[in-house]
């Protein structure tokens, strides 16, 4: 794409990279790797955005004992 990118792969990364890509003039592609065994949660969450997490997390329950054919 023609645009400069910078990948963070440790917490301790994050500040820096944050403020190289608004030191850097147009625009920047910020890659975070994050820990996929932690849960993102808003830091001010709202009750419809629990339901909503609740409603997707038995979804995901109900598709995955779908697929081996237990209940």
């Amino acid at each position: 794409m023609g645009i400069p990118g910078i990948r963070v792969t440790e917490p301790a990364e994050r500040e820096k990279a944050v403020r190289r890509a608004f030191d850097t003039p147009g625009p920047v592609l910020l890659d975070v790797l994050a820990n996929p065994d932690e849960v993102a949660v808003p830091a001010k969450p709202t009750v419809e955005q629990g339901w909503g997490f609740a409603v997707a997390k038995v979804k995901e329950i109900v598709r995955s004992h779908g697929d081996d054919g237990s209940a």
